[in-house]
């Protein structure tokens, strides 16, 4: 008796309905030490990029298959973790049980495609052939790549070492290169959770006196000022910087520079000043939104001194009638306050979740008045740090 497929059966959305479990099912591996860790999907597509990379003599096109099917099963088996007590041969049968679900779903369709699905499948679980051994080394080391990404995410108290032991089973040239770069980042990156930045963020609206205040604090201490706009604009123009032609176009189109690469520059300039003998940077108009600080925290340092000028209306107002101001008339200067307070207002109330490290300036009055308070601020925050690690040079000039 002929077998009957309605419309839908015929159409590719059984399948793709399926696939949905991928982008659902977590990576159960993470889930000892990661809330709401990556997806099988997310995995498989980070995996799927790593064949652009193949070296000479394999098929590239073979390799991205491999890596799109090699845990396709998952989306009927589930990910099964290697500390579940199921055995491999047991594993294997369910996931071949999920393939072959997949191909009898596929079948009304494109047999064919079931079939390829199938056939990659099995070629990813034998790893006899070039292109199946390239992708799994390369799903080993897409592991310890997220691995040392969480252990960034979670400000170095998470230590995942365990998963680095996965280097024992990459054999590939490539493979074995790259996880030596993997691996001095990471020890790169425990090494910078051991110290701290003497680093003090200087926020405020437009036109509050942030850039006064910075010069008259590194006229009086020896600080450095930096402004993030001003190291943005010179990398543009650095011919010795990878990355200048982009950050140039980006500054002429007017489009933000990708808040890793505005990270990485200030972390630079930071360290600069470290070697120039600088006890304290004061960073000019950064973080401008929560996003900045968490991406900050997590490559550089967590938890950070700030400082927020805030002044009233009024006062900007007297301020942008004085000669020479560029605050703007009144009108630039009411939406100049509402946009900062806008994306401000989550940055200030996860720095002030920080006791110690975080203080609110009263910005009216004259410019001494101001740097007074300013002042004592800093101080009190140098004196904080002295006392956690007496190590600090305790004295300002």
């Amino acid at each position: 008796m002929e077998v009957v497929h309605s419309d839908l059966d015929k159409s590719p959305l059984p399948f793709l309905h399926l696939i949905e479990n991928i982008k659902r099912t977590p990576r159960t591996g993470w889930m000892r030490f990661i809330e709401n860790p990556e997806s099988v999907g997310d995995h498989m597509y980070r995996l799927s990029l790593f064949p652009l990379f193949a070296p000479d003599g394999v098929d590239k096109e073979r390799c991205e298959f491999l890596a799109l099917c090699h845990d396709m099963a998952e989306a009927v088996a589930g990910d099964i973790p290697t500390f579940a007590g199921v055995t491999k041969e047991h594993k294997f049968k369910l996931e071949d049980f999920g393939i072959r679900y997949i191909q009898s779903l596929l079948n009304p369709v494109n047999p064919s495609l079931g079939l390829k699905i199938r056939t990659a499948w099995l070629e990813y679980e034998e790893g006899k052939t070039a292109e199946s051994r390239f992708i799994r080394d390369m799903d080993k080391f897409e592991c310890m790549v997220q691995a040392h990404e969480y252990e960034q995410r979670t400000f170095g108290e998470k230590d995942l070492k365990e998963f680095q032991g996965l280097s024992s089973k990459i054999s590939s040239s490539e493979g074995k290169e790259w996880l030596k770069l993997l691996q001095q980042e990471r020890q790169a990156h425990f090494s910078k959770r051991q110290r701290r930045l003497p680093v003090i963020f200087f926020i405020g609206a437009p036109g509050t006196g942030k850039k006064t205040q910075c010069s008259l604090l590194c006229q009086k201490y020896g600080f450095q000022h930096i402004s993030l706009e001003k190291v943005i604009r010179e990398k543009s123009k650095d011919q010795t910087y990878p990355h200048a032609q982009f950050v140039k176009d980006c500054l002429e189109e007017k489009v933000d520079v990708p808040r890793e690469l505005k990270i990485s520059l200030l972390e630079r300039k930071i360290n600069e000043g470290i070697r120039e003998g600088k006890q304290w940077s004061l960073v000019q108009g950064f973080p401008e939104c929560i996003q900045d600080l968490l991406e900050f925290e997590e490559k550089v340092q967590k938890t950070n001194h700030t400082l927020l000028l805030n002044c009233s209306a009024e006062g900007m107002f007297q301020r942008a009638e004085r000669p020479g101001s560029e605050a703007g008339d009144k009108l630039d200067i009411e939406n100049s306050i509402q946009v900062f307070q806008m994306c401000n207002a989550e940055v200030e109330n996860y720095l002030k979740a920080a006791k110690g490290f975080f203080k609110e300036i009263n910005g009216d009055g004259s410019a001494e008045e101001v740097h007074d308070r300013v002042t004592q601020a800093v101080e009190e925050f140098v004196k904080s740090r002295y006392l956690q690690d007496p190590g600090q040079r305790k004295a300002l000039p």
